[in-house]
């Protein structure tokens, strides 16, 4: 599927911007980091209209699944947690709401970026209207493009950058767990 110029240049300007920093990206790469950036509503209400346009479930599974194994790592390599605790500090790190705080205090412009359907847009302007799940969801989806294009260390990179980061430097941030 063909992205327009308008898209591209979007998603162009997503990637070059902090944690990712990726400039001269190959269009494949555009393409899917735009699935990575596409709600379900939109791609549902896109195939009323055309066909080919992906929604980030699919990748969202598999980002799910590398940003849990790089906070375990974490968690087993930089604290001495004791399983339990070391579960519900991992719980904490990778729920929604706490990847939604700090995809947004790291500045990472997935509101923007990312294709709502209509009931997603705010009726007097048109802006997006992103839940907490909606921008965790993408981030997560987003990780799974990375990790497929770029590999498991630039994908734990960024789960270090984004999340971990900021754990680290106040260690009483989540839920005043001691790690």
């Amino acid at each position: 599927m063909a992205l327009s110029r308008e898209r591209e240049k979007a998603i162009r300007k997503f990637l070059a911007a902090p944690p990712f920093g990726r400039r001269n990206v190959p269009a494949d790469h555009i393409e899917m980091f735009s699935a990575a950036l596409t709600h379900d509503s939109y791609a549902n209400e896109e195939a009323s209209r055309s066909s080919g346009t992906r929604s980030y479930e699919r990748l969202e599974f598999l980002g799910d699944a590398v940003l849990e194994l790089a906070v375990c790592e974490f968690i087993y390599s930089d604290t001495e947690l004791n399983e339990g605790a070391m579960t519900d500090l991992k719980k904490d790190i990778v729920c929604n709401k706490n990847i939604s705080l700090r995809v947004t205090e790291a500045g990472i412009d997935i509101d923007d970026s990312l294709l709502v359907g209509e009931g997603h847009k705010e009726k007097r302007t048109g802006s997006n209207v992103i839940e907490e799940n909606m921008r965790a969801d993408a981030f997560e989806a987003v990780l799974g493009a990375v990790y497929l294009l770029y590999g498991i260390e630039e994908a734990e990179r960024i789960v270090r950058e984004v999340l971990i980061a900021p754990i680290k430097e106040n260690h009483d941030a989540l839920c005043g767990r001691q790690i």
